[in-house]
């Protein structure tokens, strides 16, 4: 690839209000030298009309277990249990005997049903294979008798941690699956190596020229910095430290930011509770189909403290998964205790999926950044109504409630609970529809956001949300050359052609990261 080239023909929507449409942009050496005026002597890539608009980021982001569930059993999507029993058996032949089978994806609601299985369907399958199959929240898993057993669980009557949850001797939810992870195999450098490489490479080809990791280990750090100087990462990455990690917080807490062009670390990820899906989200009143339940708080007031005031003094931003309108509001008060006497922190929270009026406000006041992922509502919205009952329909995915205030939103995917697919977030976000175009005006229309800040959320508000602002987000002189090239223009086109675009080109630091039409 040429070091210093134009690019002409186009149509580029630069999220700059200094000059929002232009047609050439000029690269040297990775960043954006020119915009209209083209450089005579360089050589010309004629784009023949396409969309340029700044490089694609997805702000929630799962590398390592994106390239790991490539490996797995694929069960999204899967319409009956006996589909799934079907391939855990065929691939129980392929394993020997004391092999872990696993799987991700699994999704009850899409069962005639919609309840969860008992353990006889998994103990018939075979008695010598250990099962795990995640569900596509990652929240529970299914499990057999066995997997309990080398867990240490008893098995006639297994006991949750707090913070956990088993039903049917055979689900476990959040803190009750972490038995189950103590005894899986553990992942090889060279395993999860392979996985970010393989993620990595899948992100480019899907338009992403950056995610935002959302927890790493020591493993991934390290196979990160190895890609990239073996020239095999072709995106960007903003790191965010898993908080289960006390020896490497530790570390980083003590030596500061790691900052490199491609590869950022600045930020740790924590839980406070579950999904819905699984009814692990904290509520501040009962789930509507069940009635004693109130979600799971992940971890203590004490530690949760203490994690954010180490944060804080580090200068750390934390990102909190939060998905109830409890486990929200108990994010935002402990942020607002650990960072009072802070500025600029952009501290986050992770999913924000059902918020209260009265805590709408708190983001602003707070600085507090809600991340989220457009897909998670157009993926729940089937069920939400049985699962929360009609009258806080209103607080779930709460967009253009946080806009209309000027919080921005970094817009992610959380893949690969969803797909991992931009345009699918997009379509989510100035829709609130499946693919299908259902329901009919939008789910919760009141909710759904404009073309432009769609596009803002995986490109300019997601650069703020990782404090890079300066240098991308928007197609600027001086800013890094970071594009995704698609072949029609998704602010104008008609709504029903967004899921048809097709991606021409994706562009990471002035090089081409997927180019599958050879531009």
């Amino acid at each position: 690839m040429y070091s210093s080239y134009n690019i002409i023909n186009s149509n580029i929507l630069t999220l700059d209000d200094s000059c929002p449409i232009a047609n050439s942009i000029t690269i040297e050496n990775g960043k954006i030298i020119a915009i209209n005026s083209p450089k005579s002597t360089f050589k010309s890539i004629d784009c023949n009309g396409a969309t340029i608009v700044p490089g694609i980021t997805d702000s929630h982001f799962h590398l390592k277990n994106l390239g790991k569930r490539l490996e797995q059993l694929d069960l999204k999507g899967i319409k009956s249990i006996e589909k799934i029993v079907d391939m855990v058996e065929q691939k129980t032949k392929k394993l020997p005997s004391g092999a872990w089978i696993k799987g991700f994806g699994w999704d009850q609601s899409l069962w005639p049903n919609e309840n969860f299985p008992t353990a006889k369907v998994l103990n018939k399958i075979s008695p010598s294979h250990p099962i795990m199959l995640t569900r596509v929240d990652g929240h529970s898993i299914w499990v057999n008798d066995l997997a309990l057993k080398l867990s240490g669980y008893d098995v006639n009557n297994p006991q949750a941690p707090d913070g956990g949850k088993i039903i049917n001797n055979c689900i476990l939810l959040d803190n009750a699956m972490n038995k189950i992870w103590d005894v899986q195999p553990e992942d090889s450098f060279s395993d999860v190596k392979r996985w970010i490489k393989i993620a990595a490479n899948t992100a480019a080809s899907r338009g992403i020229t950056n995610v935002h990791d959302a927890w790493q280990d020591q493993y991934t750090i390290d196979a990160i910095k190895e890609l990239i100087a073996e020239n095999n990462f072709p995106i960007r990455c903003y790191g965010m430290l898993g908080s289960g990690y006390s020896n490497l917080l530790n570390e980083y807490f003590q030596n500061g930011h790691y900052n490199s062009d491609l590869y950022t670390i600045r930020s740790v990820k924590a839980f406070i509770d579950g999904a819905l899906g699984s009814r692990g989200a904290a509520l501040l009143e009962p789930y509507s189909d069940d009635h004693c339940n109130c979600g799971l708080i992940l971890i203590s007031n004490e530690e949760f403290s203490k994690l954010s005031k180490e944060c804080n003094d580090a200068s750390f931003q934390l990102c909190t998964h939060a998905i109830g309108d409890k486990g929200n509001r108990i994010v935002l008060d402990t942020y607002r205790n650990a960072t009072k006497n802070s500025h600029d922190h952009r501290w986050r929270i992770e999913h924000a999926q059902m918020v209260a009026d009265e805590d709408i406000p708190k983001f602003l006041e707070y600085n507090i950044l809600p991340s989220m992922q457009p897909s998670h509502c157009t993926s729940d919205m089937r069920w939400m109504d049985k699962r929360i009952g009609l009258d806080r329909l209103s607080r779930v995915s709460r967009w253009k409630s946080f806009i209309d205030l000027g919080i921005p939103i970094p817009g992610g995917s959380d893949c690969p609970i969803e797909d991992g697919e931009p345009l699918f977030e997009y379509y989510a976000a100035v829709t609130r529809q499946n693919h299908n175009g259902w329901p009919k005006g939008g789910w919760q229309p009141q909710e759904k956001i404009g073309r432009l800040n769609a596009l803002k959320m995986f490109t300019s508000w997601a650069a703020f949300g990782e404090f890079s602002e300066h240098r991308r987000g928007q197609i600027k002189l001086g800013f890094d050359a970071d594009f995704t090239i698609f072949d029609k223009d998704i602010t104008k086109c008609s709504t029903n052609k967004i899921l048809e675009t097709q991606l021409i080109a994706t562009i990471v630091n002035g090089g081409f990261s997927y180019n599958p039409f050879s531009l």
